[in-house]
């Protein structure tokens, strides 16, 4: 990328850009590695807005790896909740504890050992790279997969090896020279002019060689990809025992399998409101003492569309009493009885807690 062209971004950012919690007010020092990795991992697939918050609290409560890799899995969950896509917390706390175990605690210097690390790929790599240690390392995000289609005109999305290096490439030019500047600038000039809805091509500081421009076909790039939605229609269980505990799952369900989640079941849409056949695996149902239709939901888990009925079921006995023999209960699933006083807090996921206030 020419010298002109690079200098007309800078001028651009340093007058535009946006304060924020992981953004130094020098945007030309280098930045904490832990910062940029925590505050990138939340923004994959969430606004910044939504961010911000979330960023902030959790700073406050782990403000170093080191801090981070002590803590359980349980505390890390409940300060991810609401962002979605928990893998991303689990994979922070796996990376945590290389980081510390196998590193010292100091963040790899190469992409190499970084993408090596769960969770961390080639996109949050270069931005460690470029951002904390000013290494002319390039990103790809889905902001500058918009931004390159608009310029040279590429009428392709990087879904494929050949047509991700072509991506790649465009993204190593800006990276050339100055990476921590040019990858953080476009970011934030395509969240905030080279939008995918009404972009604003007038306040563009690459408007003059950006071919959508210059051609008044903008909205023609990058061309849209098919969203694949599946639905899925059940029946969600808040199973409480008769010394006031609920049931919670770890493992063997649809959703959230490695997480702390009310009892599910997928079934055929409609408003059944009896007890899934399924339950009878682990509960012992002779025990039920009352079942109330509590009402449904929606929600959402990446592509998936929830329309989930929710049943009440009080057992007439304690938590001893409520499930069938361990030597028969199914392989690979982990009960936990929670007081339910302490349910909103113990059930990290929106999933269960949106069951949960309809009590």
């Amino acid at each position: 990328m020419d010298n002109k062209t690079l200098k007309k971004l800078h001028q651009w950012f340093y007058k535009n850009a946006v304060s924020l919690p992981w953004r130094p007010t020098d945007l030309s020092s280098k930045r904490d590695p832990y910062v940029v990795w925590i505050s990138e991992t939340m923004l994959q697939q969430t606004q910044v807005a939504t961010v911000i918050d979330y960023f902030s609290r959790w700073i406050k409560r782990f403000p170093d790896v080191s801090t981070l890799a002590t803590t359980k899995d349980e505390e890390v969950l409940k300060y991810w909740q609401g962002l979605g896509y928990y893998s991303r917390a689990k994979n922070i706390l796996k990376t945590a504890h290389a980081i510390v175990n196998e590193f010292g605690g100091k963040f790899p210097e190469n992409r190499k050992q970084l993408e090596h690390l769960p969770g961390i790929g080639k996109y949050t790599a270069g931005a460690i790279l470029s951002l904390a240690y000013h290494q002319n390392e390039p990103i790809l995000d889905g902001n500058l997969i918009r931004i390159f289609s608009r310029l040279w005109g590429i009428d392709f999305l990087p879904t494929s090896k050949e047509h991700s290096q072509i991506y790649w490439s465009h993204a190593q030019d800006f990276a050339a020279k100055s990476a921590h500047l040019n990858n953080e600038a476009l970011m934030e000039l395509g969240r905030t002019v080279c939008k995918v809805r009404d972009p604003l091509c007038h306040s563009c500081p690459l408007q003059k060689i950006c071919q959508a421009n210059l051609t008044q076909t903008t909205s023609q790039f990058p061309p849209s990809k098919k969203h694949v939605v599946k639905n899925w229609n059940g029946t969600i269980l808040i199973v409480e025992s008769s010394d006031g505990k609920i049931l919670g799952i770890k493992g063997g369900h649809y959703f959230l399998n490695n997480q702390l989640v009310l009892p599910h079941f997928e079934r055929p849409r409609g408003n059944d409101t009896t007890l899934p056949p399924q339950v009878e695996e682990y509960l012992n149902t002779d025990h039920i003492l009352q079942t109330n239709y509590l009402g449904t939901f929606r929600h959402s888990i990446t592509i998936h569309k929830i329309c989930a009925n929710v049943l009440h079921i009080i057992m007439s006995k304690p938590t001893t009493k409520c499930l069938i023999s361990k030597r028969d209960l199914p392989q690979n699933i982990e009960f936990r009885w929670i007081e339910k006083a302490k349910a909103t807090t113990a059930f990290a996921n929106s999933f269960s807690l949106k069951a949960i206030k309809l009590l």
